[in-house]
């Protein structure tokens, strides 16, 4: 499931460029959705900060897919109450997708990441992706993986030190840009070498 404490973003790299989350946020808007009034313009959700509370079954969220939890507009003490949703919630799983791994970083260098929180970075290419992946590995949370999507140039060789899981895919969308088999083939490849 997905839980969107926040929604909109702003771009930072070239994985946005045909940002999902835009397109899905302003066609929400254009019915009339309650949550995305202002479209794609960064806004808190409060009213959303208790959906995982409500549910006693144990659940994988994807949190903020239609945003980015360590947006620079995200209020610390905003960020400190999901954070306190999730630590009251131990049944669940929620993983944790940013383009903003600095921001990830400082927010979690003198605090313990929750056990029940995956944490993740987005790997699109060597110039802004690839540098994630070291930061992500300095953090100290149960599970670390990489969103190698939308996959848009071979990476070429990656250290996978510290890296639990890999997702690889292409963009979707009306004006996606390719992705080369070949690409994913070799990014299948050193996981099952490392």
């Amino acid at each position: 499931e997905t839980w969107n404490p926040t929604t909109g973003c702003t771009k930072v790299s070239a994985g946005c460029k045909n940002c999902y989350a835009e397109v899905m946020a302003n066609r929400l808007k254009a019915m009339g959705t309650p949550g995305y009034e202002n479209g794609f313009e960064f806004t808190l959700m409060p009213d959303r900060l208790e959906q995982p509370l409500k549910k006693k079954k144990g659940t994988k969220y994807f949190v903020n897919s239609m945003s980015d939890l360590f947006h620079e507009k995200m209020p610390k003490v905003f960020l400190d109450k999901i954070l306190g949703v999730i630590s009251l919630t131990p049944q669940h799983i929620y993983q944790i997708l940013t383009k903003r791994e600095n921001a990830m970083f400082e927010y979690f260098k003198d605090k313990n990441v929750p056990e029940n929180i995956w944490l993740g970075v987005t790997v699109e290419d060597k110039k802004h992706g690839v540098p994630r992946i070291d930061k992500l590995r300095t953090i100290n949370a149960s599970i670390k993986f990489l969103s190698v999507e939308p996959l848009l140039e071979d990476i070429g060789k990656v250290d996978l030190s510290g890296i639990d899981w890999v997702i690889v895919g292409g963009e979707s969308g009306a004006k996606a840009r390719p992705m080369k088999k070949e690409w994913a083939l070799s990014v299948q490849k050193q996981c099952e070498e490392q």
